[in-house]
């Protein structure tokens, strides 16, 4: 019989090791199983574990810390199968300690064989991770709440809008009865101007509060179709005209000679630079620079909106795009509506809308990126 060579120091060092980390780890519940899913090796860690001590365990069935619902669903057949099958089963699920209460174990089934590939049994490492489990369930169950709040808000922010066309409609015929009437003094022409203003700004507001409620429910709907940018570009700049007129400000729009043409929603895309224009107008004092630019990089349509007005606050600028959010100033007010349907449009079309400023009183530039399709037409 050949002698068996003595154990180096190494060797002995490691069996030694082995034997403690199996007596004394308790973070890791080991448990050895045979063939038939009978438990023949109940480590420490298995106890600390359970709650089962291992006379209590050893020849029972692995069955009895699965829950009632994975036992009749055949999990744990299941599992030495596919330990079998594939060498590993990975097992991450809600199992039965002692005293009843369920805790959420990750881990792994291995199965082990002899030298002839024969299978012997199982090793089944597992870990207690309820506290991961409870955290990530409480941040499920977070999130669950804000997504019914936003669906609250949403439909009250759409009811609220349909609400406010019916009294602004009467406003709105109102003021053609006034200007119909033959008493024309000043006072009257004064009175019927300042009226048509405000409903178009209201009609203009409420048209953002519908459209951000249809995007978010997921019910906008895009008529593209191929489209000079330039022209889309003018006509926002000539329905922004009256702002700029009445701020005092100077709009320059710097729009290269050769068409840029895109795939996209011709009114709805004039809406996102008319909102981003008016952003311009409302935050730059009276007499400042307004500038729209247009070029190409890449295979992107580049539109930039400049301006020499208050800037944006450090704090603001992560949430500039987000539904009722608008720079604090004390001269300042609005609903923050217009950046969050300008971010939901221009997604919408495939594109990004990226917001920068060096700081307050430092302006700020917003840039709206488009793809340029494959072929664009010559002209």
């Amino acid at each position: 019989m050949d002698e068996i060579p003595p154990s180096t120091p190494d060797q002995a060092l490691a069996a030694r090791l082995l034997e403690l980390a199996t007596g004394r780890v308790r973070s890791h519940a080991a448990i050895l199983i045979d063939p038939a899913g009978s438990i023949v090796g109940w480590l420490p860690g298995a106890e600390q574990t359970f709650g089962y001590s291992a006379g209590e365990m050893i020849g029972r069935s692995c069955d009895v810390i699965f829950t009632p619902e994975d036992i009749a669903r055949g999990m744990p057949r299941w599992e030495r199968e596919t330990a079998v099958r594939s060498g590993l089963a990975e097992d991450d699920r809600w199992q039965l300690r002692k005293d009843g209460a369920r805790i959420w174990v990750t881990g792994t089934m291995t199965a082990i064989r002899d030298d002839d590939g024969v299978v012997l049994g199982f090793a089944k490492l597992l870990r207690d991770r309820t506290d991961l489990k409870t955290h990530v369930e409480a941040l499920e169950s977070r999130i669950a709440a804000l997504q019914e709040a936003e669906q609250r808000r949403v439909n009250f922010t759409s009811t609220l809008a349909h609400e406010l066309r019916s009294p602004l409609s009467a406003v709105s015929t109102a003021a053609l009865l006034l200007e119909r009437r033959a008493d024309r003094s000043p006072e009257t022409q004064f009175a019927v101007g300042s009226i048509r203003r405000q409903v178009d700004f209201m009609a203009r507001v409420i048209s953002d509060l519908v459209e951000v409620a249809r995007s978010t429910l997921g019910k906008t709907e895009l008529h593209a179709e191929r489209i000079a940018l330039q022209a889309v570009i003018r006509d926002a700049c000539e329905a922004s005209a009256s702002s700029i007129r009445q701020r005092g400000h100077r709009l320059q729009q710097l729009l290269p000679e050769a068409k840029l043409y895109v795939d996209a929603d011709a009114v709805r895309l004039r809406q996102v630079f008319i909102n981003l224009i008016e952003n311009a107008a409302k935050y730059t004092p009276p007499g400042g620079n307004i500038w729209v630019k247009a070029t190409t990089e890449g295979d992107e349509a580049v539109v930039k909106i400049a301006d020499d007005g208050i800037g944006i606050a450090p704090e603001v600028m992560p949430h500039i795009f987000e539904l009722f959010t608008q720079a604090e100033t004390a001269s300042k007010s609005g609903l923050g509506i217009g950046l969050a349907l300008v971010k939901e449009v221009v997604a919408l079309h495939g594109g990004t809308v990226q917001a920068m400023s060096d700081g307050l009183n430092k302006g700020s530039e917003f840039t709206v990126r488009l793809r340029l399709p494959p072929q664009r037409p010559e002209g």
